[in-house]
């Protein structure tokens, strides 16, 4: 019987809490929406290549820091967004390349195993 936690599993949910950050952050900063949405892509692509078997945990933990992180921003008023709407939409809207990212790159990963 193997565990579910493991020290790799441990290590990229460490992981998916600074690309979270990043992603917020690019949800603030981002001239466009299709800023936010590729660096989401990016780092949700690389979370499934690092956890093929695990990839829609990060997924789900990476979509729920997102919200998180834009509603402690924006409340906060850490950052102050170039457009709040597309902030909004951006931030809330991860999920999908959270996830499809997520499944990419497991299946990049498995396809090269």
């Amino acid at each position: 019987m193997t565990l579910f936690w493991t020290k790799n599993l441990i290590r990229d949910v460490i992981i998916t809490i600074g690309t979270s950050i990043l992603v917020t952050i690019f949800c603030f900063i981002g001239p466009t929406i299709h800023t936010p949405f590729f660096v989401g892509m990016l780092t949700a692509l690389g979370l499934g290549w690092l956890q093929p078997k695990k990839g829609w945990l990060l997924a789900i933990e990476q979509t729920v820091l997102i919200a998180l992180f834009y509603l402690v921003f924006n409340t906060f008023k850490i950052m102050t967004p170039l457009d709040a709407e597309a902030t909004q939409f951006t931030a809330l809207l991860q999920f999908f390349p959270a996830f499809t990212g997520s499944f990419l790159g497991s299946f990049i990963r498995k396809i090269f195993k």
